[in-house]
C-alpha cells in the first residue's frame, strides 16, 4: 500500500468491535451490520442492551476486557450484571463470525442473551427473522445469523428491530454464514485464542498485552467520516463528546502503540489528528462528534517526534509527505502565537465557539485553558502563574513547553533533510537553536534544577513539576546539572522518587496540594515515557532502568488485580481506582509498558533516546 486511501479502505473490513457505544456490539464493515448481545433479566424486568467500561452509575455493569486481536479475529470480555456474569468470545472463521457466551453467574429464573441485528449508522440494508435464524440483506450480500438454542420469543424484550432471544441456561453460540452447533463453534474459538496467545504470569508478555489490547478495544469505526481511528477510551466518545474524540497528543502516542504491531493503525492515528488542523495552522487539543474543535489552543507538539520514528521503523516515503506539511505549519504557529523571547509560554487565545460547548465555557480565553494546552490541565505547578489577557498567556516560560517545542523543531528538521527541503531544514534548526540557547535561563542553580520562570516578575515559578526533566529530552543540560538533577530530585526519596513512580509533583510538595488534586498526587504514564525518553538521550541508563523498573510495577499492580490500564494512578499508593474519573481503560497508561518493552530491547524506538 502507497497511499492513506487504501490503508483505510482496508482497514474497515471485516467483524470486530468497531461500535463504540457497547463492547457487546459486533460490526462488519464495510456494509455496517452489527450484531448487538444483551441481556435481559426477569426478577426486575430490565434490560442490558449496551455494555460499556467504566461507567460508574447506580445498577451499571461491571465491565472486564479480555484479550483482543488488532483485526478482531479473537476478542474476550466478561461482563456481570443484575447478578447474571457472562464470557463472551468471538472469532473468525473464513469471514464469518462465531460467538460463545458462557454464563457463571444467573438470576434463579434464567437470564435471557439477546441478539438485535441492524444496519447501523443509517446505513442500508435490511433484516428480518424467520423463526430461528436473522437474515440480513446489504450491499455487500446476505449474511444469515444462527444461534445454537432455540430462540424465546419474548414481546417484551427491550429491542427494537428483529432479534433472537436465549435462555442462558448453559453455554450458548452465534454464527454468521451457517448454521453451527455448539462444539463447533467451541473448537472454533479455543483455536482462535490458542493463536493468540496468553501472557500468563510472564510480565513481559503482560507488558505485550497491555500494549494490545489498550489499542485494540480503543479503536473504533468513525461513521461521519467513514474512517478506522483509535480514541483514548470509548467511553468518552459518547455523551457530551458527540460519538468520537481526538486528543492531540494522545493520538501521537496511540500511534506510537499501535505500531508495535500494526503499521496500518499508526499511520491512520497520525494523519487524523493531523487532519484537524485549523484554520490558524495548529492541530487543536480536542476534535469532537458534536463538531467542537478548541480553536483556543493546542498541546504538546510530539507529532515530529512520532512521525520520525515511524518513518524510521517502517520507511514509506508517501507518510513522511503526507505529514511533514501540517507538523510544520503547527511548528509556526507555536512559534508566532506561544513565543515570548525566545522561550514558549502556554496560551489559550479567545475566539467565539460555532458550536457552544459548556466545555469551552471554563477554558477559552482563561487560566484553565492555558493549563490544558500543556497536557496538564490545572497542574498546582500554574498556581502562582496569572494569565496575561492581553498576550493572551500564562506568564511564564515554560519548562516543559520549550523543551518539547525545542525536541519538535530538532524532529522536523531531520524530516526535512529527508525530503530534501533544506530551506525549512535550516528554518526549524535556527529556531532550536535558539530555543535551547534561551533555556540557560531557567536553570535554578541554587535548586539544580530547570524550571520556569515568571515573565512578569522574572523569579522561579513557587512549585515544581517533573516537567523539569523534559530539558533532558531536548538535549539541554550538562553531564553535571543533569547528574544534579537525577541524584537531588529525580530519585530522591522527597523528591520524584519511592515506591509508585512517577508523581508529578515533588513528595515534599504534596503536603501542600494533597491528594485533592487529580494531577499533584498522581503519576501519569505520557509523563513517565517523555522522562524515560530525556533519560536515554542524556545517556543516564541507570536511571532509566529505574524509571523502567517503577513504570512496570505501577501498570501491573492494577492489570494483574483489575485488568485496568489507567488514565493515571496514584503515587502515594499506586491504585487508580480511587478517581472516578481516572478511566480505566485508556490508551495512554500502555506508555508504562511501551517503557518496559523499549528496556528490555522488545521494541527499537527512539534507540538513539529521541536524537536522530
Amino acid at each position: 500500500m502507497t497511499n492513506y486511501a487504501d490503508i483505510q479502505a482496508a482497514l474497515t473490513r471485516g467483524w470486530n468491535t468497531w461500535d463504540t457505544r457497547s463492547v457487546l456490539t459486533q460490526v462488519l464493515l464495510p456494509d455496517a451490520l452489527g450484531l448487538s448481545l444483551g441481556l435481559k433479566e426477569y426478577y426486575r424486568g430490565t434490560s442490558l442492551r449496551a455494555a460499556q467500561i467504566g461507567r460508574r452509575t447506580e445498577g451499571a455493569e461491571t465491565v472486564t476486557l479480555g484479550r483482543h486481536a488488532y483485526d478482531g479475529r479473537y476478542t474476550e470480555t466478561t461482563v456481570t450484571w443484575a447478578g447474571i456474569t457472562i464470557r463472551v468470545q468471538t472469532a473468525h472463521a473464513d469471514g464469518d463470525l462465531v460467538v460463545l457466551v458462557t454464563p457463571t453467574a444467573n438470576q434463579p429464573k434464567s437470564a435471557l442473551l439477546t441478539i438485535g441485528a441492524g444496519y447501523l449508522w443509517n446505513r442500508p440494508g435490511s433484516v428480518t427473522r424467520d423463526g430461528d435464524r436473522i437474515t440480513a440483506e446489504g450491499p455487500g450480500g446476505t449474511v444469515r445469523v444462527f444461534c445454537t438454542a432455540p430462540h424465546v420469543d419474548d414481546p417484551y424484550t427491550d429491542i427494537d428491530g428483529p432479534y433472537l432471544a436465549m435462555e442462558l441456561t448453559g453455554a450458548v453460540g452465534i454464527s454468521t454464514g451457517r448454521a453451527r452447533d455448539l462444539p463447533e463453534i467451541a473448537e472454533l474459538v479455543g483455536r482462535a485464542s490458542a493463536e493468540l496467545g496468553t501472557a500468563g504470569g510472564d510480565p513481559l508478555a503482560q507488558h505485550r498485552e497491555i500494549v494490545r489490547d489498550a489499542i485494540s478495544w480503543n479503536t473504533i469505526y468513525e461513521p461521519a467520516q467513514s474512517r478506522v481511528l483509535t480514541t483514548v477510551s470509548r467511553l468518552w466518545n459518547v455523551g457530551k463528546r458527540g460519538g468520537y474524540a481526538l486528543f492531540c497528543w494522545d493520538a501521537f502516542f496511540n500511534a506510537l502503540l499501535a505500531a508495535v504491531s500494526s503499521k496500518e493503525l499508526a499511520y491512520v492515528n497520525t494523519v487524523e489528528m493531523l487532519r484537524a488542523l485549523t484554520p490558524e495552522g495548529f492541530v487543536p487539543n480536542v476534535e469532537q462528534g458534536t463538531g467542537r474543535r478548541t480553536y483556543d489552543g493546542s498541546q504538546p507538539p510530539v507529532g515530529s517526534l512520532v512521525v520520525r520514528e515511524l518513518y524510521r521503523r517502517f520507511g514509506d516515503r508517501w507518510f513522511l509527505e503526507e505529514t511533514f506539511e501540517p507538523l510544520l505549519s503547527w511548528n509556526r504557529w507555536w512559534w508566532r502565537a506561544r513565543r515570548d523571547g525566545d522561550l514558549l509560554c502556554a496560551g489559550s487565545t479567545y475566539f467565539d465557539p460555532e458550536y457552544p460547548s459548556p466545555q469551552d465555557i471554563p477554558r477559552i480565553h482563561q487560566h484553565f485553558g492555558a493549563t490544558c494546552e500543556t497536557g496538564w490541565d490545572g497542574h498546582p505547578v500554574f498556581d502562582d502563574v496569572p494569565f496575561d489577557q492581553a498576550k493572551s498567556l500564562l506568564a511564564a516560560h515554560d519548562v516543559g513547553m520549550s523543551s518539547l517545542y525545542a525536541a519538535d523543531c530538532e524532529a522536523l528538521a531531520d524530516l526535512a533533510d529527508l525530503l530534501g527541503d533544506r530551506q525549512a531544514a535550516a528554518e526549524l534548526r535556527e529556531r532550536h537553536a535558539s530555543v535551547v540557547a534561551a533555556m540557560e535561563s531557567l536553570w535554578d542553580e541554587q535548586g539544580g534544577i530547570y524550571r520556569s520562570r515568571r515573565t512578569d516578575i522574572g523569579l522561579f515559578t513557587e512549585r515544581l513539576s517533573a516537567m523539569s526533566f523534559y530539558p533532558l529530552l531536548a538535549g539541554v543540560g550538562s553531564a553535571e546539572r543533569i547528574r544534579r538533577m537525577v541524584s537531588g530530585h529525580l530519585m530522591a526519596d522527597d523528591g520524584f522518587g519511592g515506591e509508585w513512580l512517577l508523581p508529578t509533583s515533588p513528595r515534599g510538595e504534596q503536603v501542600h496540594v494533597g491528594e485533592g488534586s487529580y494531577w499533584a498526587g498522581r503519576a501519569w504514564p505520557p509523563v513517565n515515557f517523555l522522562v524515560y525518553l530525556g533519560l536515554l538521550r542524556a545517556g543516564e541508563r541507570p536511571a532509566a532502568a529505574w524509571l523502567a523498573e517503577g513504570s512496570s510495577r505501577l501498570v501491573l499492580k492494577e492489570w494483574n488485580e483489575l485488568r485496568h490500564v489507567h488514565e493515571n494512578y496514584s503515587s502515594s499508593h499506586g491504585g487508580a481506582c480511587d478517581k472516578p474519573n481516572s478511566e480505566p481503560f485508556q490508551t495512554w497508561g500502555a506508555l508504562l509498558s511501551l517503557i518496559v518493552l523499549m528496556e528490555r530491547g522488545e521494541v527499537d524506538f527512539f534507540e538513539k533516546g529521541g536524537a536522530a
